[in-house]
């Protein structure tokens, strides 16, 4: 496509925008962000970021590992891997804002919550997971 017909549908699809009355956007309810991770042995990773602005956060967790896993949300201050106190089987969970508790092999949860500016840690807190690695680090900004 020439660069002049790339400017005139940029220019038409401004001025569809510009045309539509602010009324009809001021009803429609905001989109909230989802955030896509996928949890194996032993990673949470993200599919599509891990960050997000304050508000409702949908997080969408897939499970694509052989063991069931779970998935905590925790408002705190410490890196995700700073959480477990030497000599625990697990990390402490002071500040969860929200669970999945359950997540087998093969399925795909939500968790919507409201979140505030700040760092979360995601973890899979079952015995033995966090310890093999299995967190990642999340911001509100």
């Amino acid at each position: 496509m020439s660069i002049r017909l790339r400017i005139a549908a940029l220019a038409m699809v401004a001025a569809a925008g510009a045309a539509v009355p602010a009324t009809a956007s001021s009803s429609q309810s905001a989109a909230k962000p989802t955030v896509k991770l996928t949890m194996l042995e032993w990673e949470i990773l993200p599919v599509t970021t891990n960050k997000a602005k304050p508000g409702k956060v949908t997080f969408v967790v897939r499970n694509r590992g052989k063991l069931t896993h779970e998935f905590v949300v925790i408002k705190t201050a410490k890196l995700a891997g700073n959480l477990k106190a030497p000599g625990e089987n697990e990390a402490s969970e002071k500040g969860a804002v929200g669970e999945i508790e359950e997540l087998k092999p093969g399925q795909t949860k939500r968790l919507t919550l409201t979140l505030k500016k700040g760092h979360y840690a995601l973890i899979c807190n079952l015995p033995g997971h966090y310890g093999q690695g299995q967190f990642v680090d999340f911001y509100v900004r």
